[in-house]
């Protein structure tokens, strides 16, 4: 039914005529301002219980009931600094092809037993350190923790299997070798390493790989691998006295070895600034990266650096970030910040943009490297860094093996067994002017490390000024 044009009139002035009391949102209880929460309890590294074989074997157990999981990690102390500079990939593919048949099973063999077993189990190596670590429900503990020992004291590296690695690896390579984020981050590492191991890709590159044969594996292996030159560490639902008790079982019987030393060479002093230009033609993108060395995981400045990671490159609200993606629209993303080993360290920046952006791309990097060492970071860059930071400790506790992992670098880099227990009180103690002074010592805009992978013909004639370039080889 149509209503007439007066009767809609007068609705509308009834509606208008209502009192603001009568137009006001029901109570209904809500509060007046969202709940406060109280602040949240950094996370605490739990305790360790630890003991050694008598072959040398150090074995770490840390307990934790909440679920029937145990993971299982045997850390050798050897890594790829144990590689020959031209068979770079020995480590890793040693551990890699662990368990691709032992003395008692066949890779086959090997593969049914985990699956019908639900236990995972897997090895790598890095510059330093080579892990093997496995992961099963607490009721199949001991039979992980046998093989565990099989695939580590009695591989057979088949020629098969081995041939079928390095086909693979190959494969794997010929791709990354052709991208120009990996040529960058090869490139950057050897320049400020050299000839150091440091210097090399813990994996290998395609020329070392194809060189490696069987043989090459077995002398690692009998060479390096050893029960005084490692650590078992379990984590999760097992007492000390069972993890002791299984250890004992499936290691104790392996005599101990004579490791050699691994001979290494110096690190090179570092130059004044310099371009190191690889020139890509097909290039629509240049890949950037800017560093220099830095300094061991002990030293007093990596707390410091943390922050200054965080301040500096290590997320959205960095930064890099605010200046190169959202000031000057360069870039996607940006990061930047300090990382450290055992024996060294270096500071890395890293950013990709169009070819014809290079030239002002590396000015902005370098402009907010140097504001580094003048601006300190205001308190809104601190608090989102310590809040960051606490957080993210926390979540690197999540899981057997994370805690695992932790525990390793407690031992490893010989921080103490409380380093942990006053980190993040430690974080919470730096200040703005802690900040800036770690620049001031450690970043030294005169002697970086600038290397540019694209279209040289786009960008370098807009180079001029910024520091002399020197042409590398391309892919």
């Amino acid at each position: 039914m149509r209503v007439p044009s007066a009767a809609l009139c007068l609705i509308f002035v009834a509606g208008c005529a209502m009192t603001a009391a009568e137009r006001t949102q029901p109570q209904l209880g809500f509060p007046d301002a969202p709940p406060t929460a109280p602040p949240l309890k950094a996370a605490q590294l739990p305790a360790a219980y630890s003991t050694r074989l008598d072959n040398g074997m150090e074995v770490v157990v840390v307990q934790n009931d909440e679920i029937p999981w145990v993971s299982v990690g045997w850390y050798l102390l050897t890594g790829s600094k144990a590689d020959p500079p031209t068979k770079g990939g020995i480590a890793a593919t040693t551990a890699q092809l662990l368990r691709q048949g032992t003395a008692k099973h066949s890779a086959d063999e090997l593969a049914a037993l985990l699956d019908r077993h639900a236990i995972s189990l897997s090895g790598g190596a890095g510059h330093e350190t080579s892990v093997i670590t496995a992961g099963t429900l607490s009721q199949y503990l001991d039979l992980t923790v046998e093989t565990l020992a099989e695939v580590t004291r009695t591989p057979t590296f088949e020629p098969p299997e081995f041939r079928r690695h390095i086909q693979q690896a190959l494969a794997g390579l010929s791709v990354s070798e052709r991208d120009g984020a990996y040529l960058a981050d090869r490139a950057l590492r050897r320049r400020l390493y050299g000839d150091h191991y440091l210097g090399r890709l813990s994996g290998g590159e395609s020329s070392s790989i194809r060189t490696l044969e069987r043989e090459d594996l077995i002398t690692f292996h009998e060479t390096h691998y050893a029960p005084n030159h490692s650590m078992l560490i379990f984590s999760g639902a097992v007492s000390s006295r069972q993890a002791t008790d299984l250890a004992r079982k499936h290691f104790g019987d392996w005599p101990r070895k004579t490791v050699p030393t691994v001979a290494t060479e110096t690190i090179p002093e570092p130059g004044p600034t310099t371009i190191y230009l690889v020139d890509r033609p097909d290039a629509t993108q240049t890949q950037v990266r800017i560093g220099q060395l830095g300094f061991p995981r002990q030293d007093s400045a990596y707390v410091p650096a943390q922050v200054f990671n965080q301040v500096f490159g290590g997320g959205f609200s960095s930064r890099l970030m605010r200046r190169v993606r959202i000031i000057e629209g360069l870039t996607y993303g940006a990061r930047g910040g300090f990382s450290s080993t055992k024996v060294a360290g270096h500071l890395s920046i890293r950013t990709f943009t169009r070819n014809e952006e290079t030239a002002k791309t590396v000015r902005v990097l370098l402009d907010e490297t140097r504001k580094m060492r003048s601006d300190p970071p205001t308190d809104e860059e601190m608090n989102d860094a310590r809040s960051y930071i606490i957080g993210r400790f926390g979540l690197s506790l999540e899981t057997p093996q994370d805690v695992a992992s932790k525990i390793f670098e407690l031992r490893f880099f010989g921080l103490g067994e409380n380093y942990y227990d006053t980190f993040l009180e430690q974080i919470d103690r730096v200040t703005p002017d802690d900040v800036t002074a770690l620049a001031e010592r450690r970043l030294d805009p005169d002697r970086l490390t600038i290397i540019l992978v694209g279209k040289a013909a786009d960008f370098e004639h807009d180079l001029d000024g910024i520091a002399p370039i020197v042409r590398e080889a391309g892919p």
